[in-house]
């Protein structure tokens, strides 16, 4: 999802453009550095906890505020928080501006209490809570921003091992294929067509051969209690499940 800073932000649209080229690059999660070690997530437990501890006090926001779902994604100018309320498919936008040095933890606090500080004062106008809430909500809708880039769909993906995986690349199978339909058949389709090509008889790699026939092999014993896995969270930005009041970190490739 690339941000879209609403007009009149005094904040230059181009501050977040940038933000899916930088997903491509290894960062933390947290904080966005890339001094991270191999195969970590985030560069420290303390950055993690910061990050973790803040989004924990955004709840209480996103609560009062209704919320269906919501996404957090940060640059180095500034953090914003995508909401949409469960009575509504429309999309407002909560921007805050990175001070140099200042982690997104910090500029997502501040945002969350800045919110937070414009409902009370509309609350103690002796509105009620709701409508409250929607007036917050109406004042920030951004049109441009399509619902459905806020809205993780729950992808069903079979659960490998690393050998596995490798038996996928000998037979040439998308992993794709086996998540609906005939898991069986797609194997030994693949299975079939590879063997014509490697098959000592007719001129193959005999190598080559035997590691298909091991990969037809582990892949049939995965039939037979095939086991998948489900993943509700979203590329490049946090993601909030109002339905479970709970956030989930960026899909990382």
């Amino acid at each position: 999802m690339d941000p879209v800073l609403p007009s009149g932000n005094k904040m230059h649209e181009k501050k977040i453009s940038s933000l899916l080229a930088e997903r491509r690059v290894r960062r933390c999660l947290a904080c966005g550095t890339e001094d991270i070690k191999p195969g970590r997530r985030y560069c420290s437990r303390q950055c993690r906890q910061k990050l973790m501890w803040v989004l924990s006090l955004s709840k209480g926001l996103l609560q009062t505020l209704n919320t269906r779902y919501a996404t957090f994604s940060f640059t180095e100018h500034c953090v914003a928080l995508d909401v949409m309320p469960t009575w509504s498919n429309g999309i407002s936008r909560f921007v805050y501006e990175r001070k140099s040095g200042y982690p997104p933890a910090n500029a997502l606090k501040e945002l969350v209490l800045e919110a937070g500080k414009e409902w009370y004062e509309k609350r103690s106008r002796r509105i009620s809570r709701s409508f409250a809430s929607q007036s917050i909500l109406q004042e920030k809708v951004e049109q441009s921003i399509n619902p459905n880039s806020i809205m993780p769909n729950t992808n069903r993906i079979p659960r490998l091992s690393a050998d596995q995986k490798k038996a996928l690349r000998h037979l040439s199978i998308n992993m794709d294929n086996l998540v609906f339909g005939d898991y069986v058949r797609e194997i030994r389709k693949a299975y079939r067509g590879m063997a014509k090509v490697y098959h000592p008889d007719k001129g193959g790699d005999g190598e080559r051969f035997k590691e298909i026939n091991r990969a037809h092999e582990l892949m049939i014993q995965w039939t037979r209690d095939p086991k998948f896995q489900s993943n509700s969270a979203l590329p490049g930005c946090w993601s909030y499940n109002g339905y479970r009041n709970r956030w989930s970190p960026p899909l990382w490739h």
